[in-house]
């Protein structure tokens, strides 16, 4: 039985094997500018091209509306600064939601604090998603974009993109959509779904870190954050990350050949973890669930423990996951989407995050759950002598 349990994918995922050797030879041999005109340079620009093009046919996109970045979060702020700021310079009006990731929310801010923004930030129901009659009711007449996630880092809740798509087209503002957990694992085609621009990072599937892309329909729309040497058609200067770019192309293209059977595999595992867990561990619950869940997240709370006691432990197995609180020395942080749920700071700090990969194994599932089993027990049981 395997005795290393990797289940923290949500983070990231291992870099595949075929996306490394695809890189190898932009990292020693083929190592010329992309901007220049001997052959060198001319094959690594032909690579950029070709990766372009994988990340293109991903999400149903036309090449020449990807734009290379450093990876999710840049992505994010050149489209909400780039384009909120051609846009509306001063007091514009974004819609976004209580449990984007911090690269949007943290943008938000900063237009809200420096360039006198309004924001609005549409709770989740129960089930983890946002109703759409709110959305609606919240556009103003200087609303610029609104701004949703696909799938959420920490809960894996799906929102309603298809029909955030039609209420922004309907109304003329740009929809943007974080779906850097979501490309990869899902199919994804911009066009059907209405949106005007994309974020995703190739480690979230298999693809290296530092690189990542926008989708963005209209070229014109976006002032450049990054000032230069005019690459990415001056929307993001500096030279290119050749080998993170040729690593993105091939993830891209790997991840597309295993749409059939991804979902299933994840689907596997969730009922292989939670089948261990109901026939062996009493006192605890998954924070959201349901149909609106990605199957590769499993958000869960247990009784009378603290996550990061929990996740302590568990790394002395070689078990790895997430918790839904980080402390620090001063005050505990804890999960802004696990509050915008409504949990009790009780339960908080009592909730972990396992999630599964392309490359999980059923073999790393078993040993986790027993191994958390084990250690949730123990736990307990240290907590009661202690009483």
């Amino acid at each position: 039985m395997c005795r290393v349990a990797y289940l923290d994918n949500n983070a990231t995922t291992p870099m595949h094997e075929k996306v490394l050797l695809k890189m190898l030879p932009f990292l020693k041999d083929s190592y010329g500018n992309p901007s220049a005109l001997y052959d060198l340079g001319k094959q690594a620009n032909l690579a950029i091209q070709a990766a372009r093009k994988e990340v293109a046919s991903l999400i149903n996109s036309k090449d020449n509306k990807i734009i290379f970045t450093s990876g999710g979060s840049e992505a994010n702020s050149t489209i909400i600064m780039g384009y909120c700021l051609r846009k509306a310079p001063k007091a514009g009006h974004i819609i976004t939601t209580s449990i984007e990731h911090p690269a949007i929310l943290k943008a938000c801010e900063f237009l809200e604090k420096e360039h006198d923004y309004s924001i609005t930030y549409l709770p989740i129901n129960s089930d983890g998603i946002i109703e759409l009659n709110q959305l609606e009711n919240e556009i103003r007449n200087n609303t610029v974009m609104i701004s949703i996630m696909m799938i959420n880092n920490e809960l894996g809740t799906i929102q309603p993109i298809r029909s955030v798509g039609e209420i922004s087209k309907r109304n003329g503002i740009h929809f943007h959509c974080d779906a850097v957990q979501a490309v990869g694992k899902v199919g994804i085609d911009v066009e059907e779904l209405k949106i005007d621009s994309l974020s995703l990072s190739a480690h979230k599937f298999g693809g290296p870190k530092g690189i990542g892309a926008l989708y963005l329909f209209n070229k014109s729309d976006i002032m450049p954050l990054i000032h230069g040497g005019g690459q990415e058609e001056g929307l993001r200067s500096g030279t290119e990350n050749v080998a993170g770019i040729v690593g993105l192309g091939e993830a891209a293209k790997l991840a597309k050949e295993r749409y059939e059977f991804l979902k299933e595999h994840f689907v596997q595992l969730r009922k292989l973890f939670l089948s261990k867990l109901e026939e062996q561990l009493d006192g605890w619950e998954l924070n959201v669930g349901g149909e609106f869940v990605y199957p590769s997240t499993l958000n869960i709370a247990f009784d009378d423990i603290r996550a990061e006691a929990l996740a302590t432990m568990l790394n002395f197995y070689n078990v790895s996951i997430s918790i839904g609180s980080a402390c620090s020395s001063s005050s505990p942080k804890q999960s802004h989407v696990l509050t915008a749920l409504g949990l009790s700071n009780e339960k908080i700090r009592s909730s972990v995050r396992i999630s599964f990969g392309y490359q999980t194994e059923e073999s790393e599932v078993l040993y986790a759950a027993e191994t958390l089993i084990h250690t949730v027990m123990q736990l307990r049981q240290l907590s009661i002598q202690k009483v």
